[in-house]
């Protein structure tokens, strides 16, 4: 029962650990199913539009133009390893702790700048509607029949009908789900009779099943009526994720972003995101930050965006390192595009179409390396897609589908994707994983 595991998870949690500021872990191990030993996948949208100019697309000042950037004139673009980042926030520390596991992929088009059709160009990889996230496929070629396969917290999530997705935003609930015989927030107590449970849930069976041997259903209710009595299987791996859940205590709270003048839950997506990976109930998960739609005052919140982003990736990284499943996860970071090469007249910037992608894991053979470039005003440059170089006769513009065409194929959906008819058909293979290669920012 989950009250017993959860006592169990209090007494073996120790305090004044390492694991004890990043949330917790109970001293037993739990792991993935063995039929499932592949990597995760996680995406982070950063929505709103964030300002690569300040972070891995790094532009000074040119004389006769508009100032790009008020950093520009005081410093200069800063490098870790092959990376170039602007020296504002805690960008220093980031890229300086994290370049050996990053791919920046700059200057892709959104050919947008529009806050829907950008969201929805970046994350499917195509700027009319009918193509899932990639985080959706992922998890329904990989784990579909998982309980919490295929997690999103919120933002762009298009399935294609290929798989459900699950939130996370309030893990009581679940628990009282998982578990309706106590009290979510006092395992201690129980508050209704084992056999009265089973008596409900036989009487909820046999009524699915009567409607199941109806013939007056549509497919659609025969598929969600089916999907719930396999959520019902999956109740006894579920125990298992609520059982490694920390305490009310050890869950991460909310941090105050003061300049935007409100908190981010970033981390505790973060946290519940992994934690049902290492419970084995699911292995991809959409993550959400806002606030990056900077029409006024930009410099101060974009400050302090990437800072707590700095801080989130910092946290990530260590706390999947903590429940050992760091080597098995790719990080994608993007958003919907990019803000304007110039400040308005409210020291905002308002949308450009010219983003960027950042990828990262562990320990990979392609990090600490630049795919594409953009020139000292910020415009997409063409790169040859075989060699990866500034090609202006000959090359391609990079758009969200030759990214998303190469994550496909690096995690494996490819064919998948194929099969299920939502390919990307006539788009240029662009190698971003060519470990050998990169793009000349000169």
């Amino acid at each position: 029962m989950i009250s017993m595991k959860r006592r169990q998870f209090i007494k073996s949690f120790v305090a004044g650990s390492s694991l004890a500021a990043f949330g917790g872990l109970p001293t037993r191990v739990y792991s993935a199913p063995e039929d499932y030993t592949g990597r995760f996948l996680v995406v982070l949208q950063l929505e709103g539009g964030w300002d690569v100019t300040q972070l891995c697309d790094p532009k000074t000042n040119t004389p006769g133009e508009p100032d790009i950037n008020n950093w520009a004139n005081t410093a200069s673009i800063q490098t870790a390893g092959r990376i170039g980042y602007a020296p504002v926030a805690s960008n220093q520390r980031l890229f300086e702790t994290h370049h050996n596991k990053m791919l920046v992929v700059n200057g892709v088009d959104a050919q947008t700048n529009s806050h829907t059709t950008g969201v929805l160009h970046n994350w499917s990889g195509r700027n009319a509607a009918g193509l899932p996230t990639l985080t959706s496929m992922f998890a329904a070629e990989n784990a579909a029949g998982l309980p919490l396969a295929y997690v999103n917290n919120g933002g762009f999530v298009d399935t294609a009908g290929l798989v459900r997705y699950s939130r996370l935003n309030d893990h009581n609930a679940l628990l009282e789900l998982i578990d309706p015989a106590v009290l979510p927030w006092d395992s201690e107590r129980q508050i209704r009779r084992d056999s009265d449970i089973s008596r409900v849930q036989r009487f909820q069976r046999a009524a699915i099943e009567r409607r199941l041997a109806s013939s007056n259903i549509t497919p659609r209710q025969r598929e969600n009526l089916n999907a719930y009595l396999n959520a019902r299987a999956s109740r006894a791996s579920l125990r298992d994720f609520g059982a490694i859940l920390p305490t009310d205590d050890n869950i991460q709270g909310n941090v105050s972003l003061p300049t935007l003048n409100w908190e981010s839950d970033l981390l505790r997506q973060m946290q519940l995101s992994l934690l049902t990976f290492k419970a084995g109930v699911g292995v991809a998960s959409d993550l959400i930050l806002g606030g990056f739609d900077t029409h006024t005052n930009h410099d101060p919140q974009h400050a302090e965006l990437y800072s707590h982003m700095a801080d989130a990736i910092d946290y990530f990284w260590n706390y999947a390192g903590e429940l050992g499943i760091s080597d098995r996860i790719t990080l994608v970071l993007g958003s919907d595009f990019s803000r304007t090469n110039f400040y308005n007249a409210d020291q905002g910037k308002d949308h450009w179409p010219i983003g960027s992608y950042i990828i990262m894991e562990e320990a990979p053979t392609w990090g600490n390396r630049v795919v594409g470039i953009t020139d000292e005003l910020h415009n997409a440059l063409q790169i040859n897609p075989t060699t990866l170089q500034r090609d202006d006769a000959n090359g391609i513009t990079l758009h969200p589908k030759h990214v998303h065409k190469a994550l496909r194929r690096y995690l494996g959906i490819e064919d998948f994707a194929t099969e299920q008819r939502l390919s990307f058909g006539f788009t240029e293979d662009v190698d971003l994983f060519a470990s050998d290669k990169w793009t000349a920012q000169t």
